[in-house]
């Protein structure tokens, strides 16, 4: 064989090898996303997303090293498709923009804009999505107009059109968009529209991520409406214990939020009782104790609940983080109450009965600590300052207070400032108050 002709064999095997090395790479990250996919149906969410990251380390190497070959904006839309499915949407862009300006494919186009628009909406750029994403509503495929409109509406729910979003979601498959259509219904303050949307997912695979905030979100406008499609759910025979005490959690937290103590133990106590031993007991437990706190009006009753708290924060977890805060003010208030409190105990009285109100919400222990101050410390300088915190707290006392203050604290800087006096006597007694023992 003549130089030429070796020459010009080597050319041709160096071709096939380039060649072979793509369409390899390119097989690779296809049959990469396809287990990704699989794994992500099945429940493996973890799994999927490492596979998708594989995929698009093969799809990014054949694009970077092909840029001449017609197969490369396959290559890219794989890319971007593998990194935004595994939650990289800031580094999809580049290579799904690229895709959508230079493919000749239109198909592949309308799918490089799809996942486009799509990243849009994960990085919060809800105006980009919806000019990437409003002319593929016109496309003739019907598959991809459904899919752009679930996009755009969900681009238009993050801006607040939520007529345009529920005029978009509409389109959107239902299976995809009812959370989304829920949700912009009920921004709209179109609450029965919201429940019937969502009622008709009640028989669909629960999914409990889009479940939860979808009904927290309904639960501030409305928290019976969020009620009534929580029982609907906790019904279901297929729900496991814990997803069943997650539900009844969140409820009766919403319950809390609007001051609804005796719904929300109603709650908590449930989800205690159908999941049992389970974190999420834990957390029904050290939340009941907070309702029962914030009901009590007794002091005695606080080393009890001191205990129930410090038996469901060793649960560790949420339930923990629920109850550490409050283990912090109770054991406050307790070493206050004791006989043995020392000379600055009306002062820890006082601290703790503050504390009790602000950060414990609860009013009536709070009040009952205020007026053991001057019972238990008559002489003590902070007696006014807890006699007027007292009647704040209950109005129905306050005549009995205000006899207290005219009567044997009449000289007290506290009121001679209410007269509008003894302001740097009022000033010391506030320095000497934040000093906490």
């Amino acid at each position: 064989m003549t130089p030429r002709r070796l020459a010009r064999a080597g050319c041709v095997l160096a071709a096939v090898a380039a060649g072979c090395a793509y369409y390899n790479g390119l097989y690779n990250a296809n049959r990469l996303m396809s287990q990704a996919e699989t794994a992500q149906e099945q429940g493996r969410s973890g799994e999927a997303r490492a596979l998708y990251l594989q995929a698009a380390v093969k799809a990014e190497s054949v694009a970077v090293r092909h840029t001449a070959s017609k197969w490369r904006d396959d290559a890219l839309l794989l890319w971007g498709q593998g990194l935004r499915r595994a939650g990289s949407c800031r580094e999809a862009v580049p290579p799904l923009q690229l895709a959508v300006d230079s493919s000749a494919d239109a198909a592949l186009r309308e799918r490089a804009t799809l996942e486009l628009g799509a990243c849009r909406v994960a990085t919060s750029r809800p105006e980009a999505a919806i000019r990437v994403l409003g002319p593929l509503l016109d496309a003739s495929d019907s598959a991809t107009v459904a899919e752009a409109a679930l996009w755009k509406g969900r681009a238009e729910l993050q801006r607040g059109a939520y007529a345009a979003a529920a005029e978009d979601l509409r389109r959107a498959p239902p299976d995809s968009a009812a959370f989304d259509l829920a949700l912009a219904y009920g921004a709209m303050d179109s609450l029965a529209a919201a429940r019937r949307v969502l009622e008709a997912r009640r028989e669909a695979p629960y999914a409990e991520d889009r479940w939860l905030p979808t009904l927290d979100s309904l639960g501030r406008r409305d928290a019976a409406v969020a009620a009534d499609l929580t029982e609907l759910l906790a019904a279901r025979p297929d729900l496991a214990a814990r997803e069943r005490a997650r539900l009844l959690l969140a409820d009766g937290a919403r319950w809390e939020a609007r001051g609804e103590v005796e719904r929300a133990a109603a709650r908590y106590a449930t989800a205690q009782a159908v999941a049992p031993d389970s974190p999420e007991a834990a957390v029904a437990g050290a939340r009941l104790s907070l309702v029962d706190l914030r009901r009590a009006g007794d002091p005695a009753v606080l080393p009890e609940l001191l205990d129930r708290l410090r038996a469901a924060g060793a649960a560790g977890g949420e339930a923990a983080r629920v109850a550490s805060r409050a283990e912090v003010v109770l054991e406050q208030a307790v070493r206050a109450l004791e006989p043995a409190a020392g000379p600055d105990g009306a002062v820890r009285l006082f601290w703790a009965a503050e504390s009790l109100r602000d950060s414990l919400a609860a009013p009536r222990l709070a009040a009952a600590l205020f007026w053991r101050i001057p019972q238990d410390h008559p002489t003590s300088f902070v007696a006014p300052k807890a006699l007027l915190a007292a009647a704040a707290l209950e109005p129905g006392r306050a005549e009995a207070a205000i006899e207290l203050l005219t009567t044997r604290y009449r000289e007290s800087p506290y009121v001679l400032a209410l007269a509008g006096a003894g302001a740097e006597a009022f000033r010391a007694a506030e320095d000497s108050l934040r000093r906490r023992p």
